[in-house]
């Protein structure tokens, strides 16, 4: 039996005893378990017609900072954010083909002609490696 580090189970108890830690429990959970999530520092000054100026700052965050996800959308860098973009493309796709209350897209989108095109400039050049093989082949 290997003895266990027991840095990891200190740092995890600092964490759980801090005063902020439902804040930070908050946030790791608006993250949605991202793998690598973005950790912003700053303040912000947003001047709001009707209240006048609101500041925000992460002085007053966990460790200072504001953790946000990656948003990444390949699940081999990221399966949390992966599978929100997934389900959010399947929403909107579904959406603008059968309509939806919800986003004001009417019903009647459904009997409107349906395309889904992809366009690739030329000035990007191959695009696949077995394109770059049959180009190669032609030179």
């Amino acid at each position: 039996m290997t003895p266990l580090d027991p840095t990891p189970l200190g740092d995890l108890l600092k964490v759980a005893s801090a005063p902020d830690y439902h804040r930070w429990e908050e946030q790791i959970r608006r993250t949605g378990g991202c793998a690598d999530p973005i950790h912003l520092t700053g303040w912000t000054l947003h001047k709001d017609k009707t209240n006048g100026q609101t500041h925000n700052s992460t002085e007053g965050e966990p460790g200072g900072r504001l953790r946000l996800p990656c948003g990444n959308r390949r699940a081999s860098r990221c399966p949390s954010c992966a599978r929100t973009y997934a389900g959010d493309t399947c929403h909107l796709i579904r959406a603008s083909l059968a309509g939806d209350d919800r986003r004001d897209i009417p019903a009647t989108v459904r009997d409107h002609p349906r395309v889904f095109a992809t366009l690739t400039a030329p000035s990007f050049g191959p695009v696949h490696p077995a394109m770059e093989t049959r180009t190669a082949d032609r030179l």
